[in-house]
C-alpha cells in the first residue's frame, strides 16, 4: 500500500468537517432504507471502503466519497465546493494584489 503522507497534512477543521460529511451519508443511507451492503453494492465498491466513507477514513479516495454522494443523489451541492465566489480568502488575497499593482 502506498504512503499517504498529505494526511498528516490535513487539520482538525478539515477532519471533523468531513466526519460531519461522513455522519450526513450514513443518515441519508438510513432514509432511504439501504444497508451498508447495499450502499457498496449500488456504489460499485467494496463493502470495506464503503464502510471507510461513513468512518470518515480520510485515505478513502475522493473518487469513493463521489460515487456514493452520486448514490444518493446528493451531488448537486459540491457545485459551491470551492467556488471563487465563496472563496472570501481567495477574493481577499486577489483584491490585496490588485491594489499593489
Amino acid at each position: 500500500m502506498s504512503e499517504k503522507k498529505f494526511l498528516a497534512a490535513l487539520s482538525v477543521n478539515a477532519l471533523e468537517d468531513f466526519q460531519l460529511l461522513a455522519s450526513n451519508i450514513t443518515e441519508a443511507r438510513k432514509a432511504r432504507g439501504f444497508s451498508q451492503r447495499e450502499m457498496a453494492s449500488r456504489s460499485l465498491m467494496s463493502l470495506a471502503t464503503y464502510q471507510g466513507v461513513e468512518q470518515a477514513n480520510p485515505a478513502v479516495s475522493f473518487g469513493a466519497v463521489l460515487a456514493v454522494l452520486d448514490t444518493l443523489e446528493l451531488t448537486e451541492t459540491l457545485r459551491t465546493v470551492a467556488a471563487p465566489h465563496l472563496d472570501a480568502t481567495g477574493r481577499a488575497l486577489r483584491a490585496n494584489r490588485r491594489m499593489r499593482k
